[in-house]
């Protein structure tokens, strides 16, 4: 891992001279961290696989079907099992992941890949659940109509044997329950919504898209503005659920939520608006995923998925989700010594990193004091997609567990990334796009130089205003990045105003 921005690996001493003009020490917009590739060698082989040819044939980081392989698992073991570490701590096994990817980036493509057997699967459960609603359905209209008819006579004899029939009859239509038609997966969902599906699902629900529309919703789209997390945080720790219906309250138990989406790099910067969001715990609770930008360096004729790996992972998958729906209660996974070893010893190394002012973990003391926890949930899931159908009777070993540890190293370093652009001002990031076109640009290469109109139009979708383009200027200019050139005088014939121009620091174009 490297702290160097990427944009500028090396930069010179101050003062140097190059082709004859002098300029001063770039001072970098900000050490922009640039995190780890996803270790798919910590995944089972089916999964591992799968993952490798979704990124080849759609040329994308392997980052982005990890997080949907890993929110797939999560799906299907969310509520249907839990991890007994020590004690009295338990953790569910249901994930937040949100991947940050720019538009144009196919996520779309890797979404359906890694999602299309929780779909097929889901279709399975809703077709083979028909039968019991059926039955459930006509049960309950034969004792609707016993019970009528039991009132009826007792009202009418007012004999004992009458009324205390009426009642078990009532109390046997009471209790008749007639199930609703399986949902796995949502999409974009309000906090009300979530709450009632997770009602009806016996607390299960994954919130799956390759957009980020999930947070916009979160931060109040249909709420003034005003962020709406209870469902969230309490569905993430499995703690007891309120949801209020007008004819009375229900509660839902042990509540597990999945959320995997992809987000756009300025949604991070929405959420950094809303401190709600990080102080209130939500933004801890996921486990984010910043990989490279593939635009630009992506081949015309991948290697496709061979069709061996995309059987194999549709088939595990499936048999994953169906497999664990049968379990009415969830199932206790248990670690072994080793493994129980492993998990002390990765607290014990974070947990110093988390002191106030101190620790190297500080400024992100709320996201990685979760990430023990998470880290058992992605060990238990790890578990379960290595032994599917004997999990419950087996304990995490120590090789699992160690490939969980390395997942969760990987999270620290992307959500440390995530994290930065969060608390980046709007025009550092417009300065980062700038750099990328100046130092991109054919012409701007040739010439060292460019208009203030020619950036404007590059940044015309992102930059509100001329305001905000020389906003943007300034501050390259002020970092030691570009300098202005004498303003161009304006033809004695007329026309618009000559542009403002710029002069770049030859320092960008030495690396390139």
């Amino acid at each position: 891992m490297t702290t160097e921005p990427n944009w500028a690996p090396d930069i010179p001493k101050p003062d140097a001279p190059h082709n004859g003009e002098t300029w001063e020490e770039i001072i970098p917009l900000g050490s922009r961290l640039v995190p780890p590739a996803f270790p798919v060698t910590c995944l089972p082989i089916w999964l591992r696989n799968m993952i490798d040819g979704v990124a080849e044939e759609t040329q994308t980081a392997p980052d982005i079907a990890a997080a949907f392989g890993l929110g797939a698992l999560s799906t299907a073991a969310g509520g249907k099992a839990i991890i007994r570490v020590r004690g009295g701590w338990h953790e569910p096994l249901n994930l937040f992941l949100a991947c940050v990817a720019p538009p144009a980036t196919r996520k779309s493509a890797v979404f359906r890949a890694m999602t299309a057997p929780l779909y097929a699967a889901e279709e399975a459960l809703v077709t083979a659940g028909r039968a019991k609603t059926r039955q459930a359905e006509l049960l309950r209209l034969q004792l609707e109509e016993a019970d009528k008819q039991a009132r009826t006579r007792a009202v009418r004899t007012g004999s004992a044997s009458d009324l205390a029939e009426a009642e078990s009859t009532a109390l046997a239509l009471a209790e008749i329950t007639v199930p609703h038609e399986v949902q796995l997966i949502a999409k974009n969902v309000t906090p009300e919504e979530c709450s009632t599906i997770l009602s009806e699902q016996d607390g299960r629900l994954a919130i799956l898209s390759a957009e980020g529309d999930i947070f916009d919703i979160i931060c109040g789209r249909y709420s003034n503005g005003v962020p709406t997390l209870t469902p969230f945080l309490e569905a993430h720790a499995g703690d007891v659920l309120k949801v209020n219906r007008r004819s009375r309250a229900e509660y839902v138990k042990s509540p597990a939520l999945t959320i995997a989406v992809c987000i756009q790099p300025a949604v991070l910067t929405v959420i950094a608006e809303k401190p709600r969001l990080r102080g209130q715990g939500l933004l801890a609770r996921f486990l984010y995923a910043l990989p490279p930008d593939t635009v630009g360096y992506r081949k015309s004729a991948p290697d496709l998925v061979p069709d061996d790996v995309r059987e194999t992972y549709t088939d595990t998958l499936q048999t994953i989700v169906l497999s664990l729906a049968e379990w009415d209660q969830p199932q206790v996974l248990s670690l072994s010594p080793a493994a129980d070893q492993l998990v002390t010893a990765f607290q014990d190394e974070i947990e110093p990193k988390l002191r106030a002012g101190i620790g190297e973990l500080d400024s992100l003391r709320d996201w990685a004091g979760k990430l023990v926890g998470a880290c058992v949930r992605i060990a238990g899931l790890l578990h379960l997609a290595t032994h599917a159908d004997d999990g419950f009777r087996k304990p995490v070993t120590e090789d699992i567990m160690r490939d969980a540890i390395e997942i969760a190293r990987y999270h620290i370093a992307h959500a440390a990334a995530c994290f930065g652009v969060m608390v980046e001002g709007p025009h550092t990031q417009l300065a980062r796009d700038a750099l990328n076109w100046i130092t991109k640009n054919d012409k701007v290469t040739q010439s060292r130089t460019f208009s203030q109109r020619d950036l404007h139009r590059r940044l015309q979708s992102k930059a509100k205003d001329a305001a905000t383009v020389s906003a943007v200027l300034s501050l390259l200019d002020t970092h030691g990045y570009i300098r202005s050139l004498p303003q161009p005088e304006r033809d004695s014939r007329g026309g618009r105003t000559p542009s403002p121009r710029f002069s770049v620091n030859p320092v960008l174009f030495e690396q390139r």
